[in-house]
């Protein structure tokens, strides 16, 4: 990490940290009201108790998704809580402390890649905007539920380019990093517009197709749980973005699934209008959704002063 931040000429120590998928659980609960000061007792309660993770080993946090429902205590509010076992962080967030670097806040990244799609979305008209992410990565995919700049919901699916890596090297009978290899070069052929040997593309499919069904399938019982949530909102589309999005059939698969028109990021502009910055540092000119994240990540602090002085201004 040192070599590559001197080689690439990042200067300054201060970061923002994209927590691992892999070590953040989330799940959406329905709380009593209560006073601010009581709530993080009980999510840290519930984290501990519905992850099992010692109350002393918790990071926490909740947000509310706007999403009410009714009882016989009440109405209850749905809040999506996070939670972090910090055994499982300190490794990683020690390597960044060993390369001089001063952390300012942590976030999950798919966070980052919600606000790097909201940033569009600023306008009064554009606030009750309907639209889903489902970021895909290596370690798994997260479905986002948005309602303008605001998360009404969200639920990490453990399919990702791994999982599409392991299958295809069963199902073809080559070593992971030949099919790995081999998936790389179908996501840049798929967006430049190539054709693969048609041998090769069959048994691709086929190796792909049941996680493609699982994934797109997951996506659909989440858009079902919105549409009870929140009556009256349907989505007016599905972006797909990461690294791995770009995996072939997915698109197709999950509008089919779901009933609603698949874009990819680049769709927006949101991302190839860095794609040449990216080549000109050295990245990897045929994944730019792979930056998503970092966009988002890196907007964070102005996007918190910029909303608490609008909120001081009002």
């Amino acid at each position: 990490m040192r070599k590559v931040l001197r080689r690439s000429g990042f200067s300054g120590t201060t970061c923002i940290v994209g927590a691992p998928r892999g070590i953040i659980n989330l799940h959406p609960i329905r709380m009593p009201e209560m006073p601010s000061k009581e709530i993080r007792e009980s999510l840290t309660w519930e984290a501990s108790e519905r992850f099992d993770i010692p109350r002393e080993s918790l990071q926490v946090d909740g947000m509310r998704t706007g999403a009410r429902y009714s009882s016989d205590d009440g109405d209850r509010p749905e809040v999506v809580l996070f939670a972090m076992d910090d055994r499982l962080a300190e490794p990683w967030l020690e390597m960044i402390l060993d390369c001089g670097l001063a952390p300012l806040s942590l976030e999950p990244g798919f966070c980052g890649v919600a606000r790097t799609h909201t940033s569009l979305y600023r306008r009064q008209q554009d606030r009750e905007r309907v639209h889903v992410i489902v970021d895909v990565g290596a370690k798994g995919s997260t479905m986002m539920f948005l309602r303008g700049e605001r998360m009404g919901f969200c639920k990490t699916i453990p399919v990702g380019g791994d999982a599409f890596d392991l299958e295809m090297s069963r199902s073809l009978h080559v070593e992971l990093q030949e099919a790995s290899r081999l998936r790389r070069d179908r996501r840049q052929a798929l967006r430049s517009g190539r054709q693969l040997d048609e041998a090769v593309e069959a048994g691709a499919i086929d190796s792909t197709k049941p996680l493609l069904h699982e994934l797109a399938s997951e996506i659909a019982l989440c858009l079902r749980h919105c549409a009870v949530a929140f009556r009256g909102t349907r989505p007016e589309q599905i972006v797909l973005s990461g690294r791995d999005s770009f995996e072939p059939g997915l698109g197709t698969m999950i509008s089919e699934r779901c009933g609603i028109e698949v874009l990819q990021d680049d769709a927006s502009g949101t991302i190839s209008r860095i794609a040449s910055e990216l080549v000109s540092i050295g990245a990897n000119e045929a994944d730019p959704s792979a930056w998503t994240a970092a966009m988002g990540l890196a907007q964070r602090n102005q996007r918190v002063r910029t909303s608490r002085k609008s909120r001081e201004a009002a």
